[in-house]
């Protein structure tokens, strides 16, 4: 039997363990047995935001409810598919489930790209996936930081790329980084000391403050109950990791005139994420990774591309390891029990959690 996560897609607390037996394989099919995969405050926003920006659509499931996408890796299992043999290893965007069958095109020794009729309209980001015996980059050893902190670490880098464009008039503004101690957070605020030293402020809570202070990546941090402790003269660009509408209105009211932009990224506080009626400017704006990354591509070519992103991440992850504590829970009680936590908050922030499958 194969087992998956089954999420309400309107009431995402509402989530259960299904199982079945496993289908039939058509040609062209691929079946791949997901061995292991991350679970952290990102997957909360992929849920958060599953209707907004389509992430429940990349896996619907046959019980008319959703499934959660992580990042993750997979052997695959019985293959129909020239090319690809079973046993062999591969990393990318998969269901909190114990299996996912893909229909390959694309195929080169690299990577192949799902061409399942109903991923055919979403973000091309998503449906490809690595061979990893051909992707230098990986190793068995760094598979936990790789699912863990690389979907996370590229947007963060976009982003980096993102404020310091001068067409978007924020060079110059210190950042706000609310829910400074996720880790897409983290890994921005990595970002902005290796380009140069941008000023960056971190946002947090209380409970998180002593453990943000201590990442040495900030050049200060201010809780959520002190943020009278802001210069409202100063001129400022929020980047919104924690989507909450209360925070963003005391930062709109209380930097008014001095705030540049809002730029939204996650959902880590996704029961108060409604957006807040009446802001003033400037109007938060959703920053989507996979349109600021075709963006750079088409600029730049895909190879430069790769070669300038894959320098930067093997840098955040030679550190990761002084941020963060890597650790996994088991099988599906496991996944369902660490989903609950994010949504209940209580995760560490030092926790790079996976789930061994």
């Amino acid at each position: 039997m194969s087992w998956a996560l089954s999420i309400d897609r309107k009431t995402i607390t509402d989530v259960a363990i299904v199982e079945a037996p496993p289908r039939i394989l058509a040609d062209g099919e691929v079946r791949l047995a997901v061995d292991s995969f991350a679970l952290t405050a990102n997957n909360i926003t992929y849920a958060a935001f599953g209707d907004a920006m389509r992430y429940w659509d990349f896996f619907p499931g046959d019980d008319g409810r959703c499934r959660l996408p992580v990042w993750g890796f997979a052997d695959i299992a019985e293959s129909r598919v020239d090319g690809l043999t079973a046993g062999e290893r591969i990393y990318g965007y998969f269901p909190a489930a114990s299996e996912l069958i893909v229909r390959p095109g694309k195929v080169t020794p690299a990577n192949f790209v799902d061409t399942s009729e109903h991923r055919a309209e979403l973000a091309p980001a998503y449906n490809n996936y690595v061979r990893c015996a051909a992707d230098p980059g990986w190793s068995s050893k760094g598979e936990a930081a790789q699912m863990v902190l690389q979907p996370l670490f590229i947007t963060a880098w976009l982003l980096d790329f993102f404020l310091r464009d001068p067409d978007n008039g924020l060079t110059e503004a210190p950042v706000l980084l609310t829910s400074a101690s996720s880790k897409t957070a983290i890994a921005l605020a990595f970002a902005l000391k290796a380009g140069g030293g941008r000023q960056a402020i971190g946002l947090t809570s209380k409970g998180n403050a002593e453990f943000v202070s201590g990442l040495d990546l900030y050049d200060s941090v201010v809780t959520y109950d002190a943020l009278d402790a802001l210069d409202p003269a100063a001129p400022a660009v929020i980047v919104d990791f924690a989507g909450d509408a209360d925070l963003n209105r005391k930062l709109h009211e209380g930097l008014v005139r001095q705030l540049a932009a809002n730029i939204r990224v996650g959902g880590a506080h996704w029961e108060q994420s409604a957006p807040p009626r009446d802001l003033p400017p400037p109007k938060p704006q959703f920053f989507f990774a996979p349109d600021a990354a075709r963006t750079l591509i088409k600029q730049w070519g895909p190879e430069a591309f790769d070669q300038r992103y894959k320098g930067a991440w093997r840098k955040f992850a030679d550190a990761a390891p002084g941020y963060f504590d890597f650790r996994s829970e088991a099988g599906s009680e496991g996944a369902l029990s660490v989903y609950k936590s994010l949504l209940d908050g209580k995760a560490k922030p030092r926790d790079g959690i996976s789930i061994k499958v």
